[in-house]
């Protein structure tokens, strides 16, 4: 009798095993997402999940970035690759597998796309100087947000007068009529060309102050030459400015000319003199330094 009993509890617990097992086996892992890369991007951006057990159909997935709902472009039990959708803004990389949803602990940024153009005709007046009295008159501010002059006292960048350029950060330099600076605007030099500055990062920025400006004045000193038997100012090749904007973003400039209308071979005594055209390119991220340029 008792082994009876033995055989039958024994049959019973292997029987419970073997249901268990099978059980266990029809019942999928929990899927994790771990991370995302890179954590910040432009609209249509690739963008990798990673994580664990994650379906092998996209349409099992339903995936939103900052709300927005992102197709997956591919799928593996540890990696989903979607882009960023537009109308995404910064926020939550959300997974959902049949009705379980896990976000990704960091945020997504959602960055705005660089911007770029060409500035012409960009007037510097001044008063005085070349023997005429002491050089004078207000500088003509511009704003890299805008891609325009402006006459603000606090949403500008940097101002042009005759062949100085002041940016908006530091401190007055004593010259006549010059703009208050409020900001946190400062400047670099690179000898590079205009496509190759690609980042704003790494670099040292100057500012005005008394008696001196962030990007120096005179002939070779900065930007420009200056042929007295010709009577032509010229940008020097290779001198790419870099400036940090008065709210600590970043901006690229190539001076083109500084006669009006750019002519390819300008006549000191004839052409209207004290007219930029640069181009420019501006990263309107706050804390990004990509300065790529536009194709």
């Amino acid at each position: 009798m008792k082994t009876t009993v033995k055989l039958f509890t024994l049959f019973f617990a292997l029987f419970a095993f073997v249901a268990c097992s099978d059980d266990d086996e029809g019942v999928p892992e929990e899927f994790t997402v771990t991370a995302v890369s890179p954590e910040s991007g432009t609209v249509g951006t690739e963008i990798t999940i990673t994580g664990t057990n994650f379906p092998s159909d996209a349409s099992d997935v339903t995936l939103t970035i900052g709300g927005v709902s992102a197709a997956i472009t591919s799928i593996s039990s540890t990696q989903i690759i979607t882009t960023v959708p537009a109308g995404a803004s910064t926020g939550a990389v959300s997974v959902t597998v049949d009705g379980t949803a896990k976000n990704i602990s960091t945020e997504f940024r959602v960055l705005a796309d660089l911007e770029s153009g060409t500035v012409e005709n960009l007037f510097a007046p001044q008063t005085g100087g070349q023997g005429q009295g002491e050089i004078g008159g207000e500088f003509n501010k511009f704003s890299f947000a805008t891609g325009l002059e402006t006459d603000s006292e606090t949403e500008w960048d940097i101002a042009f007068r005759g062949t100085t350029i002041a940016v908006n950060g530091g401190a007055v330099t004593g010259t006549n009529d010059a703009p208050a600076r409020n900001g946190n605007g400062g400047a670099a030099i690179e000898d590079a060309l205009f496509s190759e500055i690609t980042s704003a990062d790494g670099l040292t920025y100057a500012q005005d102050g008394t008696g001196v400006f962030a990007i120096p004045t005179g002939s070779d000193n900065g930007w420009y030459n200056y042929n007295f038997m010709t009577n032509v100012v010229s940008p020097l090749p290779g001198k790419i400015l870099i400036f940090r904007t008065h709210d600590d973003k970043y901006a690229k400039v190539e001076i083109l000319s500084y006669y009006e209308d750019a002519p390819a071979s300008p006549d000191g005594f004839a052409d209207s003199a004290r007219y930029y055209t640069f181009n420019y390119v501006y990263n309107p991220n706050q804390g990004e330094t990509d300065l790529t340029s536009a194709e």
